[in-house]
């Protein structure tokens, strides 16, 4: 699965303008009820919330993965907010995050988010590109350095 697949103009949100981590949730899901992606947003947004006050989304390092499996998709669904002030999401080491990757899985496929989080992870973890992301400005220069990075990453797989 390619990150490009399931992120593109539509589902990359830059800036965000969100200020709180129940601000930043419920802006990446009006912005999928704005697509149609989404017919409600209010049962979503109390269970991921909620979710949120056990067990927080973020992984530390300025990124977090909130979740959630919904009756309203049939494949695996995605938004990306980059946010350059920061939110709070109780990260485990203190920082705010920057970079917020929402994805909803199909009821009959709760687990699939998981192969979609571990690529998008491994992209994160060079400390340059997760700069450049949080840097960037609209979602052709976010798009751009996610497509860069699979083009690189599949030379690989090519050979």
């Amino acid at each position: 699965m390619e990150l490009g697949d399931k992120l593109n103009n539509k589902t990359i949100l830059v800036p965000m303008l969100a200020t709180s981590k129940e601000d930043a949730i419920h802006e990446l899901l009006t912005h999928l009820l704005s697509l149609d992606i989404l017919s409600n947003t209010i049962k979503l947004f109390t269970y991921i919330k909620d979710q949120e006050n056990i067990f927080t989304s973020s992984a530390g390092r300025g990124i977090a993965y909130p979740h959630s499996t919904s009756v309203e998709v049939d494949t695996l669904t995605c938004i990306l907010g980059i946010s350059h002030k920061g939110i709070d999401f109780n990260s485990p080491d203190g920082h705010n995050c920057h970079i917020i990757l929402l994805t909803l899985s199909p009821i009959n496929e709760p687990k699939e988010h998981r192969k979609f989080i571990t690529r998008f992870r491994s992209m994160v973890d060079n400390p340059e590109i997760r700069s450049h992301m949080i840097d960037s400005c609209t979602y052709n220069e976010t798009f751009n350095i996610i497509s860069d990075w699979e083009k690189e990453n599949n030379k690989d797989d090519i050979i």
